[in-house]
């Protein structure tokens, strides 16, 4: 029992610091368009394919001998490339593009709805009975993040079919994320899961976008604040996200990742000068008690 409080504990922690470091890459990202692009194909180029390369290079520095050992066995191969393709690019994809069609409040609710998707998910192929304490915690996680995301004020979501279907596709990339590299984290170091995943997600967005294609005015402060979401809001952020997820179920890392539009709240009453108000911070707590009840519930095994 012990040792299994101690893995949720690591895991609800780990997923804590993935949301922290994803609140990050929120700022550097915000700073970076509106003052040099406003458009996210460069960014996600250079974010999967630098991160992906930091991770690869600390992971062959610190474990050398088993580095190439994921690319040894043939059935992990489909895994690795489904995990870049279907996870970690759809996300990135989606994610912005959901944003440039619809509105940052929009995308942020429609991705926050991942862990109705995983708990479908759980159901139908898991065959997991649906614990109710569970699905309330959730919803109410889901209410916080909506109420602190839009503020109540429905119009602050632009709402057309295509940034519904792009947000909702964000969703299920989230889930994407946990899914299928699950059995791979539990046999392969976590930096080296993710830094493969990573750099694959980065070699294709780069036929797509290479990063030598240049869309914006680069200056040192705008190439910091492009690296800040590499190596900060990318590589360091999955890298605890990967490694929550060997520890907790993905509905609870999910959840906990929620941690990211509250601490982006924070950092944006100091930086851009948005005002904090009663409902800003009972949604906070509303978010805050449910990562803590989750994690307590995931406990009791």
């Amino acid at each position: 029992m012990k040792n299994i409080q101690s893995h949720v504990f690591k895991g609800t922690i780990y997923a804590i610091l993935a949301g922290v470091f994803w609140a990050f890459s929120g700022i550097f990202g915000q700073l970076f368009f509106q003052a040099y692009a406003d458009n996210a194909m460069w960014i996600t180029s250079f974010r999967l394919l630098v991160a992906g390369v930091i991770l690869l290079v600390v992971s062959y520095l610190s474990k050398p001998n088993t580095f190439f050992d994921i690319l040894k066995d043939r059935k992990n191969i489909p895994e690795l490339i489904s995990y870049a393709i279907f996870g970690v690019l759809m996300l990135q994809l989606s994610f912005y593009a959901s944003i440039q069609v619809s509105s940052a409040a929009t995308a942020t609710v429609l991705q926050f709805t991942s862990p109705v998707f995983l708990l479908l998910y759980l159901v139908i192929f898991k065959h997991q009975k649906l614990n109710l304490k569970v699905v309330v915690l959730v919803i109410v996680a889901m209410l916080g993040i909506f109420l602190l995301t839009t503020h109540g004020n429905l119009a602050t979501m632009t709402i057309t079919p295509l940034g519904l279907g792009l947000g909702l596709l964000s969703a299920i990339a989230v889930g994407t994320c946990a899914i299928i590299p699950k059995r791979l984290l539990q046999t392969y170091d976590v930096l080296n899961v993710t830094g493969w995943g990573m750099t694959i997600a980065g070699v294709v967005m780069n036929i797509v976008h290479p990063v030598w294609v240049i869309d914006f005015k680069l200056t040192p402060k705008s190439f910091l604040l492009a690296l800040g979401v590499a190596v900060i809001g990318t590589a360091i952020a999955f890298m605890f996200n990967m490694s929550a997820i060997k520890y907790i179920s993905p509905v609870v890392a999910s959840v906990c990742s929620a941690m990211e539009p509250i601490l982006a709240s924070v950092f944006s009453i100091f930086l851009f000068g948005m005002s904090f108000d009663l409902l800003t911070g009972l949604s906070m707590l509303a978010v805050l008690i449910s990562v803590i009840m989750l994690s307590l519930e995931e406990g009791k095994i």
